[in-house]
């Protein structure tokens, strides 16, 4: 029972460091080695869990960024009465973490998009997923919005580009500017 749990831990040890290599560094930068060396797990470890390859853990690792951005979209909702507060909270919490990893991350999903949807089809399907998972989300808690749909893409693209131009730029500025911008969108809809 003991070595279930140890796997389990080494496992999502290894998923996590992935997702976080995977935002900051890019899939192909970041060697097997590496991500053995950065979770700080057994070296078997790396083909035990994954015995797809590094593929198979980009997926994992995807999944897990899927989650992470979903539960913070929830917690925005659930902490904010209107549309516009829940969306400034959420692209506050994003400045935040961008601003704490020194403006290397941004969201879990964006570098490894970019670098690999043309060269991988699993991990085509997993961002292609993850997008829509979040998209179906937000149009669940935008309510009574008229345009769900649209609103939904509005503030997911406004917060990719704001993410990478506030990466750019060493600043949360571009996110305030992008929360203020989705508020006009939803005051309009």
């Amino acid at each position: 029972m003991l070595g279930h749990v140890s796997d389990t831990t080494t496992r999502e040890r290894m998923i996590s460091t992935a997702m976080t290599l995977f935002r900051r560094e890019g899939y192909q930068a970041t060697s097997w080695r590496r991500l053995v060396e950065q979770a700080g797990t057994p070296w078997g470890s790396a083909y035990h869990h994954f015995p797809g390859g590094k593929e198979q853990l980009a997926v994992a690792a995807i999944e897990l960024g899927t989650a992470v951005v979903a539960k913070t979209v929830r917690r925005a909702f659930e902490r904010n009465e209107t549309v516009e507060d829940a969306v400034a909270w959420w692209y506050r919490k994003a400045g935040e973490a961008l601003a704490a990893d020194d403006y290397r991350g941004g969201c879990p999903l964006a570098t490894i998009t970019l670098e690999m949807t043309h060269a991988s089809p699993a991990i085509t399907k997993a961002c292609q997923d993850a997008f829509a998972a979040w998209h179906k989300l937000l149009v669940e808690l935008l309510g009574d919005v008229e345009d769900p749909e649209d609103v939904a893409t509005a503030i997911m693209n406004n917060l990719e580009g704001a993410l990478l131009v506030s990466r750019v730029h060493r600043s949360p500025e571009p996110l305030e500017r992008a929360a203020r911008h989705v508020a006009l969108v939803v005051r309009a809809a």
